[in-house]
């Protein structure tokens, strides 16, 4: 399933939720036996009650969306950058970067004796 039918069916398990929770309690209400007063009260409770527990899972929605949001943009920026240094080392590979790193890895088969010497080839291709 996609995200986008995932949303789908979430808020229709929220609204359908929300919906019983009113019925039941108008029902449970209605069918107790209180004075009218007392029933209007009770029902006024319950419907701030419902509100609020509304106003909170919309509350959490958001915050789990905005968090979604700022990872999404971060993986954005991290790609980006990925992308940027792989252009860069592409760009260094095509313009030699391949000879100079081969000829250092030539160098260290040399004697290691005389460190001037692996100098001397590393200056020497610096030469035009």
């Amino acid at each position: 399933m996609g995200n986008s039918s995932k949303s789908k069916n979430g808020t229709k398990v929220i609204k359908a939720a929300m919906f019983g929770g009113v019925v039941g309690a108008a029902m449970g209400l209605l069918l107790a036996p209180k004075s009218g007063v007392e029933l209007r009260q009770d029902l006024a409770v319950q419907a701030h009650q419902i509100g609020d527990k509304a106003q909170s899972a919309w509350q959490n929605v958001e915050d789990k969306t905005q968090l979604t949001v700022n990872t999404g943009k971060g993986l954005i920026r991290k790609g980006k950058r990925l992308v940027s240094n792989l252009s860069i080392l592409v760009h260094e590979i095509r313009n030699g970067a391949l000879k100079k790193t081969s000829s250092i890895y030539a160098s260290e088969d040399m004697d290691r004796d005389d460190p001037t010497k692996e100098i001397m080839i590393i200056e020497n291709e610096h030469e035009f």
